[in-house]
Order: structure tokens, then C-alpha cells, then sequence
């Protein structure tokens, strides 16, 4: 009976940590997404003003400005795909609807590098490419900690589903 129930609280616990990183993945890859949308946009208006200044195209694309966009939104585009990755590994495994059983083989072993990864990617785009390679010191401290929360959530949650399995 002891330990059915130490089963039943690690599930719940395992639910919980899932719902917490499906929100907090929400929340950053919805975030990096619209980075990406506005930059764009933004990448746009500007390159109408940076083509009048340029006389060519070649100097125009390997210009200072033009590089430290096309950088800085590489940065966010592997930081979404990595977000997005993590969102839909925790998702499925939290509920894996009509899926069932063939989703549950998700092994912690694969949730925990996919979260390894995305922290890893994490903590050197927040804290030394965008603000020691292309100088952007633009994000405040809740986006940070939101990111970093989803990065632990994830391992959190891998470590968690590889002693449950």
C-alpha cells in the first residue's frame, strides 16, 4: 500500500512539474516568436532606410547593422526551435492522449538532453551572444527568469520521468 501510494505522489508530482514547464515553454516560445516577427518586420522598415545610404547590394547585406540583425534573430530562431522542441516533448508525455503507450516510451533519458540543451543554449545566448556579441542588453530580468525557470522546469521534469521509468 506505501507503496502505491509513493507511486501516486510521484505522479502527481511529475504532472505538476509537467503543467508547470508546459506554461512556462508556452510562454517563452510564444515570446521568441513574436522577437522573431517584430525583428523582422522591424529588419524591414530599416532596409528600406539602410538601401538609400548603400550603393550595392553586396555591401549593403555585409554591413554592420544587416549582420548584427541577421545574428541576433539567429540567435532567437535557435532559441524558439529549442523552446518549441522541449514544449512538445513535456506535452506529449504529460498527455499523451490518444497516443497512449507509444508516447510514454519518451524516455526521460531523451526529455533530459533535450533539456540540457535548451538550458545550455539558454544561459549563452542570455548572458554572452546577445549582450557581449551583438549588444543586446534589451531583456529585463522577469523574461530571464521565466527562461531560465522553463530550462530548470525541463530538467527538472526529465530527471523526474528517468527514476519514475
Amino acid at each position: 500500500m506505501e507503496i502505491r501510494k509513493a507511486v501516486e505522489e510521484g505522479d502527481d508530482m511529475l504532472w505538476a512539474m509537467g503543467i508547470l514547464g508546459i506554461i512556462l515553454h508556452t510562454l517563452c516560445t510564444a515570446g521568441a516568436g513574436v522577437g522573431l516577427v517584430v525583428g523582422f518586420i522591424f529588419f524591414l522598415v530599416g532596409f528600406g532606410e539602410m538601401k538609400n545610404r548603400s550603393r550595392t547590394l553586396g555591401s549593403l547585406l555585409l554591413s554592420k547593422d544587416t549582420l548584427m540583425i541577421v545574428g541576433t534573430m539567429g540567435v532567437v530562431l535557435v532559441y524558439f526551435l529549442l523552446s518549441y522542441w522541449n514544449l512538445k516533448m513535456i506535452g506529449n508525455a504529460t498527455f499523451p492522449g490518444m497516443l497512449g503507450s507509444a508516447i510514454r516510451e519518451i524516455s526521460g533519458r531523451q526529455l533530459l538532453t533535450a533539456a540540457v540543451l535548451y538550458a545550455f543554449w539558454t544561459m549563452i545566448s542570455l548572458y554572452w551572444l546577445l549582450p557581449k556579441v551583438f549588444s543586446f542588453d534589451g531583456l529585463g530580468l522577469k523574461i530571464q527568469l521565466i527562461a531560465l525557470g522553463a530550462a530548470g522546469a525541463s530538467i527538472l521534469y526529465g530527471i523526474i520521468k528517468m527514476v519514475m521509468t
